[in-house]
């Protein structure tokens, strides 16, 4: 591939490496993406979903509230470590904002 070609590919479920895959998870903005990394104590999630493990369970900038809090739901499902674009990372639990 020349240097200055880009390649367009669905990111959704895409394994970079045995241990690192992509989910393609629009909800802050339509473009984000969460990368999961499997490590020795459990599946880290590196994410933008505009949260905490306390909040906020709304997102003022989110075009589609139905759509975010699916997308969060979809990584509490697999994340045993989340580390939100902004704020601390945390440990998922029964009381985090989806």
């Amino acid at each position: 591939m020349h240097r200055d070609t880009v390649e367009i590919r669905e990111a959704d479920g895409l394994s970079l490496t045995p241990g690192v895959r992509l989910l393609e998870t629009p909800g802050h903005t339509p473009q984000d993406i969460t990368t999961l990394v499997g490590t020795l104590d459990g599946v880290v999630a590196l994410a933008h979903l505009w949260w905490t493990g306390d909040g906020p369970a709304d997102d003022p900038y989110a075009p589609d509230r139905d759509q975010l809090r699916k997308q969060r739901e979809r990584v509490l499902a697999v994340a045993d470590l989340v580390v939100p674009g902004h704020g601390p990372s945390f440990v998922p639990s029964g009381s985090t904002p989806r």
